[in-house]
């Protein structure tokens, strides 16, 4: 047979359990137990009866102990040791009552962070106390923001998270998707992970709502395609040289001098043959960017060429500042068919489009595309018959 343990409340009393009254938004507030921990809980309390006794005001109203009021319930118990707290107002009550459940839970940072959130309401309520200002609980936001600072952090210290953790998982239950939620308060991914690519999300929508309607051809941009009109050292003939293009060419001299307008924090895609690979590069560093990769676009045919005919063109990306960006499954390899000579894929923009936001300007476009400027001596020539 197994030991019970023997001891005593001293200066308790004892109440009615019929008699005690369940307040449902007090209720809410208390975190629920699984079915294994409630087992639990009964089994000790058989066991060893109550080590705490449950705690109710003048009104006999439940302030903490739900969860052991209703395992002596299932117990058959008639009376339980109470211990009787008044408060002077209602939201120095709930504070109690959200705090002594906190203290005795193992919870995730998620569901510390919801509770957190709910003592943040009302310890801003004390602060306007404090003030001499109104104390609804429909106004909750204290005017001065330094009450509002503290508020928020004697929250996090509440309910055992630090100011920074407690912030990102707020922001998460917040701004987050269900997904996300879900994620943070069953405790799969941490608030920093989730509070990271929601930061990440945010900014790229940001740069989706700056593009204005009327897109301004001055910049600054975000996201610069270029596609220079290299020059090979030979005249131009547009009906001569198979190896020669249809159009106008330009030094690199001329390339360099090429001034659009980039943000401090912009994304450059620069266009180059295999045989202007090498000055492509010197190229970016003269622009003040640096390479972070290159794009090789595989055609379906072979174009022009001296000593190999062509079948790849090349397209660097460089960065400068700290652009956002969201990679996910985008490679160094594009597979798409050629549409005409220095025409660029349809595929090329969407990749473009998926990778980088904001004010996009396509330098020696041949055609326009919407939510882009384009700018350059081939602008408004023969459309992409895709």
């Amino acid at each position: 047979m197994k030991e019970q343990a023997v001891f005593q409340i001293v200066n308790t009393e004892y109440e009615w359990l019929t008699h005690i009254k369940i307040d449902p938004e007090y209720s809410q507030l208390v975190p629920t137990q699984t079915d294994e921990e409630f087992s639990r809980l009964i089994e000790s309390i058989r066991d060893v009866q109550l080590y705490e006794p449950i705690v109710i005001n003048q009104n006999k109203v439940l302030l903490d102990g739900h969860h052991r009021l209703r395992a002596c319930k299932e117990l058959g118990w008639v009376k339980i040791p109470v211990e009787r707290k008044f408060f002077g107002d209602v939201v120095d009550e709930t504070i109690y009552v959200i705090e002594t459940n906190v203290i005795r839970r193992h919870l995730t940072v998620g569901q510390k962070a919801v509770i957190g959130m709910k003592l943040e309401g009302f310890y801003a309520v004390k602060a306007r106390q404090r003030q001499g200002t109104r104390t609804d609980l429909e106004e909750t936001l204290c005017s001065n923001e330094h009450e509002v600072g503290k508020a928020r952090d004697q929250a996090a210290k509440a309910v055992g998270l630090t100011p920074t953790t407690y912030h990102r998982a707020k922001t998460v239950l917040e701004k987050g998707t269900d997904e996300q939620k879900k994620s943070l308060m069953l405790g799969k991914e941490k608030a920093s992970t989730l509070y990271k690519n929601i930061n990440h999300e945010e900014k790229i929508q940001s740069l989706k709502e700056e593009i204005p309607d009327i897109l301004p051809p001055d910049g600054p941009f975000d996201v610069i395609v270029i596609d220079p009109p290299w020059q090979y050292g030979n005249t131009y003939d547009a009906e001569g040289d198979r190896s020669l293009p249809s159009y106008p060419t330009m030094n690199l001299d001329k390339i360099k001098a090429i001034d659009f307008k980039p943000k401090d924090d912009a994304i450059l895609w620069l266009w180059t043959t295999n045989g202007f690979l090498h000055e492509a590069f010197h190229i970016i560093e003269h622009w003040g960017f640096e390479y972070k990769g290159c794009l090789t676009w595989a055609k379906d045919k072979m174009g022009l060429g001296r000593w190999l005919r062509n079948q790849t063109e090349h397209c660097l990306l460089a960065v400068k500042g700290k652009p956002v960006i969201d990679l996910k499954n985008q490679t160094t390899i594009l597979h798409a068919p050629s549409r005409g000579h220095s025409v660029k894929p349809s595929e090329f923009y969407d990749l473009v489009d998926s990778y980088c936001f904001g004010i996009k300007v396509d330098w020696f476009a041949r055609n326009t595309r919407e939510g882009w400027v384009s700018f350059g001596t081939l602008e408004n020539e023969k459309n992409d018959p895709t």
